[in-house]
């Protein structure tokens, strides 16, 4: 007969190969470049998200970014208040005409290719903010160790208008609605953005690639800090159901 402790190890095996099935069915969505190192970071992943992030950068607070549950959906939440510097190593330097930089913001745990087409899909309610100077909601970004470069894509409002758009989009007309957005984009060449099924950015060039960066995408609140400002300068942002592939 089977011993206590040769069941139990049974069981473990099933359940550690249940984990890495469902590991390798989410990233075969879509062609992964490398890994970055997270180990010791806490990291970001739902059951219906099939792309994982981390925190590269320390968060002003631990309540900047919260699970919530709202009629029985669970979604991550980011919260910025005014002042709250970024943990990230440029954020406290005076750069790009502002004094600092705010920032709550979750890094993808994987690079992705640099000629190849994938598709973001995803839920975003804009609970409050979004009426400051450029605030940023997503990035593709491609800086790395030993390549600190900017990134190629920056999705944001300024002062309640979100720029680039093709089809004016301003935030007071989605705030506090779910809204589903799709990110069309090939990080060597060009990306479309869609809201709730409507292009709002079309056939937008890529400009700012660098041979030795790699993309990834960034998920969060970024924006200039202001030591003049008034008022709160608070922005909430909620985001659900995140799933990235391969564009066909």
């Amino acid at each position: 007969m089977r011993s206590e402790t040769d069941w139990k190890m049974r069981i473990l095996t099933i359940m550690v190969a249940a984990v890495l099935a469902g590991i390798h069915v989410a990233s075969a969505d879509y062609t992964p470049g490398r890994s970055f190192d997270y180990f010791n970071k806490t990291t970001y992943k739902d059951r219906d998200w099939n792309v994982m992030f981390y925190e590269n950068c320390d968060l002003p607070e631990y309540t900047s970014t919260e699970w919530v549950r709202e009629e029985g959906e669970r979604f991550l939440r980011f919260t910025l208040k005014d002042g709250q510097v970024g943990g990230c190593g440029s954020d406290n330097r005076v750069r790009h005409r502002a004094p600092y930089w705010e920032r709550v913001e979750v890094k993808q745990t994987t690079t992705l290719k640099k000629d190849h087409d994938y598709s973001l899909t995803y839920r975003v309610r804009f609970l409050k903010g979004f009426d400051h100077d450029r605030e940023d909601f997503l990035q593709v970004h491609q800086s790395v160790s030993g390549c600190r470069v900017g990134p190629l894509v920056m999705l944001k409002f300024s002062n309640g208008y979100l720029l680039g758009a093709t089809t004016p989009l301003l935030v007071e007309d989605i705030l506090g609605k779910w809204v589903n957005v799709r990110f069309d984009f090939n990080p060597a060449r060009s990306y479309d953005l869609y809201v709730d099924g409507k292009k709002i950015v079309h056939n937008k060039i890529i400009r700012r690639k660098n041979p030795c960066g790699e993309p990834h995408l960034k998920i969060g609140i970024y924006r200039p800090g202001d030591s003049a400002a008034t008022g709160d300068r608070l922005s909430v942002m909620d985001v659900d159901k995140l799933r990235l592939v391969d564009s066909k």
